[in-house]
């Protein structure tokens, strides 16, 4: 018992005077257990399960996640111990020598790890508690839950429960990790372990060599998919060739890592007059011995980068994208048909009951008349056979045909809408000519414009050539494809002898935005119509379905970066402990400090910047081909919409420089203090 009491007091003297070196430790494992509980709070809230939740597809997604986050805790805990352990070693193994058991030093090891994990926890549930209530908050706000958040409990008992047995667990693993180390490690190589490293791969100039070509023949392959209905990921089929482009990725940044950019430097050394420099004949030799040595770890956080990138690029563009095309799905704020003109009266006194103030609210009425063509060389959107955008309105079968608008009321319509008309562009229009409005953008960068439409209604048939197209719908999908815009005249002239296929009340205004009681009174009175759009409803509903979905993957996400954010930090302060003793001689020579700080931001940062820039371009290329593939394309193409992406990945360049400084001021309080 008391040496047990002395190896304790031992261990916790050890964390107080090196409390310095373990504070990252311990607050990056509490950081990585105030997520845990966080999500273990959110996973056990019924209060809130039962708002968000009515399938219990997100309880599935908790079980599912939490599996990713226990592997991902471990893993990253197991390795932050690893490299504890290695700046201990030495110092372990003079304890062997003076005579202590492998028993005790495991003992010590043991009791300095629960100290550790035990102050993480406490840290973790308190952080934790703060999190979660404030989550459950926004998400509360944001989809309008009406949850108290007060009954949100700020520790739940299961989810302290399951986090501290957790942690018991995560503390036995490490445990027994550091027994089968000690245990296979002779005592003489424990006094020597700091200078060994992991198995040097050799390189040679073929692998190099197929490194980058199976990267770019990877990059070429994502790219393809851009060329439509003939591009390799049609013909073969999308997830064979998605997988054939990954495989030759991974493959690739495999050997690029541990032979190409060795090989690269290698032959770097040959250009003299480059290389003899006082900082690069120092920064060449140590990376490419690092590179060497650590290939396995820096392939393996290249890949990890790319995964944690391209998932928070693609979760961006996921939650974007249909955002934004609510703005052609249903541009209108609430958009309906009405029967007769006895519904916009009642209309309007349901907007007085529902909005106080009615100024800066407009009413605009459209009347569509259906027109029929047997010309050779009509558009898709003509043919469209059913609407499928509305709620409930996927059975809803329409009759193929153009619907026309009048060219004055579609000007207004986006005038209201704030989007930028292409009628103003083409100026006005005579009576045989139209604008086309497109459901999606042209394939095969083909355009109808210019295209001549033989225009049948009724007895009359009237000849309009396609003087524009535009995608800027003013009225939503679930009323209209296939639209056309005519001429004041010629539309007066199609609508003497027929009566409107449709009338379409489109109301806009800032009393409107997210007015969900007025959506759903007129939802109401209109009895449920697949007719009935709403631009604010509906980005109401994505939230409400995606949210949790986002949230939850956003947990995995965070841990990716603290993972390969700290595997970096660890890896780079590691690297600078065993060459201090090249730091000291390189100070009696001559090197300043100034020199000095410059070689190690300039190592460490080729380190950091090497998974970041290789997941920076898998990202780019992995969201090229989700947005293609796997997205509508209801926006059409521009470069504008990768911006989610973009932002994405500036958030976590800005994890990434932070962790970067982190390294930087550690490696410096490393090396000078020896000096």
């Amino acid at each position: 018992m008391n040496i047990l009491m002395n190896t304790f007091s031992m261990a916790f003297k050890n964390l107080r005077k090196n409390l310095s070196f373990y504070s990252l430790y311990l607050v990056s494992t509490a950081f990585v257990i105030t997520v845990f509980f966080t999500f273990t709070s959110f996973s056990v809230n019924k209060i809130m399960l039962e708002k968000i939740s009515v399938d219990g597809r997100v309880e599935t997604m908790c079980n599912t996640i939490s599996v990713f986050l226990i592997i991902f805790v471990v893993f990253y805990m197991s390795y932050s111990n690893r490299f504890f352990l290695r700046r201990r070693i030495k110092e372990l193994g003079i304890y062997a020598l003076l005579g202590y058991r492998k028993s005790a030093i495991l003992s010590l090891l043991a009791f300095e790890n629960i100290l550790v994990c035990s102050g993480a926890y406490i840290l973790g549930i308190l952080a934790g508690g703060f999190a979660h209530k404030g989550i459950v908050s926004l998400i509360s706000r944001l989809l309008r839950l009406g949850i108290d958040n007060s009954e949100i409990l700020f520790w739940d008992l299961a989810a302290v429960s399951k986090t501290a047995l957790f942690v018991c667990a995560v503390v036995f693993v490490l445990i027994f990790s550091n027994g089968h180390f000690l245990k296979k490690t002779p005592l003489m190589n424990l006094v020597r372990f700091e200078k060994s490293a992991e198995k040097k791969m050799k390189f040679h100039k073929l692998p190099a060599l197929l490194g980058f070509i199976m990267i770019l023949g990877g990059y070429i392959l994502a790219l393809d998919i851009l060329h439509g209905g003939s591009s390799v990921w049609i013909k073969a089929g999308f997830y064979q060739t998605g997988f054939a482009a990954m495989l030759l990725i991974v493959c690739g940044t495999t050997l690029f890592i541990a032979s190409c950019l060795p090989y690269i430097m290698e032959q770097s050394k040959k250009q003299r007059r480059k290389f003899y420099t006082d900082v690069k004949i120092i920064t060449t030799p140590n990376f490419i011995y690092r590179i060497r040595s650590n290939a396995r770890t820096l392939i393996m956080l290249t890949l990890l980068s790319a995964a944690a990138l391209t998932v928070s690029g693609v979760m961006a563009l996921t939650l974007y994208y249909p955002i934004a095309a609510m703005s052609r799905i249903a541009p209108s704020e609430i958009e309906f048909r009405i029967e007769d003109s006895r519904q916009t009266d009642e209309v309007k006194q349901i907007l007085k009951k529902h909005i106080s103030d009615t100024r800066g609210v407009t009413l605009i009425r459209t009347d569509i008349y259906k027109v029929t063509s047997d010309s050779e060389n009509l558009p898709p959107e003509y043919n469209a056979g059913t609407l499928g955008n509305g709620e409930n309105n996927e059975d809803i079968l329409r009759e193929a045909g153009f619907e026309c608008i009048p060219h004055s009321q579609y000007t207004r319509l986006l005038e209201v809408l704030g989007k930028q008309s292409v009628s103003g562009q083409a100026g006005s229009l005579s009576d045989n000519e139209c604008i086309l409005i497109k459901y999606l953008p042209d394939a095969d960068s083909k355009s109808e414009q210019g295209n001549r439409y033989v225009l049948q209604s009724g007895n009359t048939k009237k000849t309009v050539t396609v003087k524009a197209v535009s995608m800027d719908n003013a009225i939503s999908f679930a009323n209209s494809i296939g639209t056309l815009v005519l001429s004041d005249s010629l539309y007066a002239e199609i609508s003497q002898n027929q009566v409107p296929s449709a009338s379409i009340v489109s109301l806009n205004g800032k009393a409107l935005e997210d007015n969900e009681e007025l959506y759903q009174a007129l939802s109401e009175y209109l009895k449920g119509s697949p007719y009935l759009q709403g631009h604010s409803h509906r980005i109401n509903e994505l939230l409400y379905m995606n949210s949790s979905t986002f949230l939850l993957i956003g947990f995995l996400v965070i841990l990716f970066f603290i993972a390969v954010g700290s595997i970096l930090y660890f890896n780079n302060i590691s690297a600078v402990m065993d060459s201090r003793a090249d730091y000291e001689i390189l100070w009696k020579i001559g090197y300043g400090e100034k020199r000095l700080k410059q070689i190690i931001r300039k190592q460490v940062r080729t380190f950091f910047c090497i998974p970041f820039v290789l997941g920076f371009l898998d990202c780019i290329f992995a969201a090229i081909v989700y947005k293609t593939g796997l997205m509508q394309n209801i926006l059409g193409s521009s470069l504008r919409q990768y911006v989610p992406v973009m932002i994405a990945v500036s958030l976590a360049a800005i994890i990434y420089a932070v962790y970067y400084f982190l390294t930087v001021r550690a490696c410096y309080k490393t090396v000078f203090p020896a000096f």
